[in-house]
């Protein structure tokens, strides 16, 4: 027997249809998702690596996918090269659709992330007064802790557009997940500029 719920008059819907509405997702672009694939789903976060990003000693780097095509994409940064003192976090949101083989190297999946929101948080007085005096994405008024979105700013000659869509590359190998080529901060926003070569510096192990 089919449930009904409840609606007005003459317009009852099965509840099982109702759910199949709600559970659709749409990338800012209004592209349908479909789901991330299993072996993809769950936290990937990469080791301590040398960074040179807001003149900064070390970064470490985190994915987090899950199953109906969200993902977080997270940037720690260390004044110190052993990623002990945060000094700063970068972050965006978005939706994420993995394309297949990639034609320039067909070993490599096509995975494109499209963006919602980017910020910034700064966890250190000494980065604060860098970024306040250096004006950072437009703005002289960082405060310690506080979550800025820099979604549209420009910041040192790069800007995340929100609905823009960023090009990547991955492989899974011996459980440790490998991204494109790049520099984590600017992203790659023409498909022409996928990368067809593995960071090899920067495994992920999934947690």
């Amino acid at each position: 027997m089919t449930r009904y719920a409840f609606m007005l008059p003459g317009l009852l819907l099965p509840l099982a249809l109702l759910a199949c509405k709600k559970d659709e997702k749409t990338s800012e672009t209004g592209r349908k998702l479909e789901s991330t694939p299993a072996e993809l789903r769950g936290t990937w976060q990469s080791g301590c690596m040398g960074t040179t990003t807001l003149n900064m000693a070390s970064s470490q780097r985190e994915y987090v996918f899950n199953a109906i095509g969200d993902f977080d994409r997270l940037e720690r940064y260390y004044s110190d090269p052993n990623c002990q003192n945060l000094a700063a976090t970068y972050k965006v949101v978005g939706t994420v659709e993995v394309k297949g083989p990639n034609p320039e190297k067909t070993d490599l999946n096509m995975i494109n992330f499209t963006v919602n929101e980017a910020y910034m948080t700064v966890k250190s007085d000494a980065t604060l007064e860098q970024l306040n005096a250096m004006k950072f994405c437009g703005r002289s008024d960082w405060h310690v802790n506080e979550d800025v979105h820099v979604t549209n700013a420009e910041c040192e000659g790069s800007k995340v557009q929100k609905g823009g869509v960023q090009f990547d590359s991955f492989k899974i190998r011996d459980g440790q997940l490998f991204m494109g080529q790049k520099l984590m901060f600017l992203g790659k926003d023409d498909a022409s500029e996928r990368p067809a070569e593995l960071d090899m510096r920067a495994p992920y192990i999934r947690k």
